[in-house]
């Protein structure tokens, strides 16, 4: 096993000289791509597939596959001994607004704007870590997300569950279907972000308002809701291309789920077994309308546990508490918006029966970053013109024979040096935090997630080599 401590920065300069030099310029470069045929779903067993994301929040290493003592996940073991559990994946950023932004967009959310310093909700400000249904940041409508990018080659598209990416006083035209998406049923902001300024957050089916939660929705029905919607879009949708991205409130805090999931590790608990529910509904769903060959499902979280609720509202951050960010320095709040690992390095689980060999297990780096460029890549449309990715290729990870797509043999010498030496950028609001160059972490500043104190720079870095296996311990 590799090992995990601090190491000397004098050996490290060219690592923390090019992640400083870099950081204006990182972008990725797509492989060679070739022209798609639209067949029918249901018979096709090569081809583009489908693409899932099931995107949990504030979600940590609470997985029983990934060695969780205290948690039952059954369907999400049932994917990961069925497909791919990747260890070293991490999310673009370290809290909801930018981490979404980034995912769906394949770039840091610094190049959109989707960020922000301050904790303070109060209308205004303009300043928000995240964005909220009381101020007036968005995602522009010049980013391409994946939805858009997939529209060349026919994919239908909807969003299920939590946006967060803008609605600016009730400004629907911010929804998923001003970006892209051809179908929306979800929340525009987080399930609790209804402060006394604001009415009870609204729930919406395309651009229509059809109730509010705590008046006329039960909160803890939109559980069921999301996957009742997610079943039936990919039953409508089975004889074509889809892109479903369904992004879960389990398990942000405060937690909630129907009242029939219960669980000894308390309400967190029974939150996450409502997650794994839907995601075995959405597996099943596939498999019996015969087209789980011809979909690539991903399951993650859009950043770290957060470490601020009472534990049994919370996840904790796996093996990561008192490894990368020692107590003995203070740092105790590190999950969810720190740039310690607890923040960015979440579970992510691949599912794709027939392509995905079972029981895998992927150590390389990936991250949230790399879902689309590799969606584009797999459904062979180019990539969009004059726009800078962040993320890399990693179909050759998914699919390293090259089943359902051109291996690494026939593709250009620039695809192939695309992964090299990839350099992966850590920031809190519009400022650099960290970087990471193979396996070594570099800290220039840290920060807990959410703490008052004051921010501390580090000269020389703080260095760490954190490619190493995931180790369970309870915090």
């Amino acid at each position: 096993m590799k090992s995990s401590s601090k190491q000397s920065f004098g050996s490290l300069a060219p690592v923390v000289l090019l992640a400083a030099v870099a950081v204006t310029c990182a972008r990725a470069s797509g492989a060679s791509r070739h022209e798609g045929v639209v067949h029918e779903a249901r018979s096709r067993a090569d081809g583009p597939p489908n693409f899932v994301i099931i995107f949990a929040d504030d979600f940590g290493f609470d997985l029983e596959c990934f060695g969780s003592p205290t948690t039952r996940t059954v369907n999400i073991n049932r994917m990961a001994a069925e497909g791919m559990k990747l260890t070293q994946w991490n999310t673009a950023h370290s809290i909801c607004s930018p981490s979404r932004a980034a995912l769906l967009t394949g770039r840091y959310a610094i190049r959109s704007g989707i960020f922000g310093n301050k904790s303070s909700h109060a209308p205004g400000t303009g300043d928000h870590r995240v964005v909220h249904p009381i101020c007036y940041g968005h995602l522009p409508f010049s980013e391409v997300t994946i939805a858009e990018a997939l529209k060349p080659a026919n994919y239908t598209s909807m969003a299920i569950g939590k946006w967060h990416l803008g609605y600016a006083y009730e400004n629907t035209t911010l929804l998923p279907i001003g970006h892209g998406f051809d179908h929306f049923y979800g929340t525009p902001v987080t399930h609790c972000e209804g402060p006394a300024s604001y009415p009870a957050v609204p729930v919406f089916s395309d651009d229509k308002k059809i109730g509010r939660i705590g008046i006329d929705i039960v909160r803890e029905d939109l559980v069921y809701r999301y996957s009742d919607q997610a079943t039936k879009f990919i039953s409508d949708n089975a004889d074509e291309r889809f892109f479903l991205y369904l992004a879960m409130d389990n398990t942000h805090s405060p937690v909630f789920s129907p009242a029939n999931f219960t669980s000894p590790r308390g309400p967190y608990g029974a939150a996450t077994e409502a997650l794994d529910w839907v995601v075995g509904q959405v597996m099943d769903t596939l498999k019996r309308l015969g087209i789980a060959e011809n979909t690539l499902m991903i399951f993650t979280s859009d950043n770290g546990a957060w470490y601020v609720p009472p534990p049994t509202e919370a996840g904790v951050v796996g093996p990561f508490q008192g490894t990368y960010a020692p107590k003995t320095l203070g740092y105790v709040d590190t999950g969810k918006g720190s740039s310690w690992e607890g923040g960015f390095r979440v579970p992510a689980v691949a599912w794709w029966p027939g392509t995905i060999a079972p029981n895998t297990v992927c150590e390389n780096f990936t991250s949230s970053l790399d879902l689309f460029i590799t969606f584009l890549s797999l459904a062979t449309v180019p990539l969009p013109a004059a726009i800078d990715l962040d993320g890399k290729d990693i179909s050759d990870i998914l699919d390293p024979v090259g089943r359902r797509h051109t291996p690494a043999a026939m593709k250009t010498a620039e695809a192939l040096n695309a992964g090299a030496n990839y350099t992966f950028f850590y920031y809190r609001g519009p400022q650099l935090m960290a970087a990471r160059s193979g396996a070594l972490k570099a800290h220039f500043i840290t920060h807990s997630g959410f703490g008052h104190e004051a921010p501390v720079n580090h000269d020389p870095p703080l260095v760490f080599n954190v490619e190493v296996r995931i180790i369970w311990h309870c915090n």
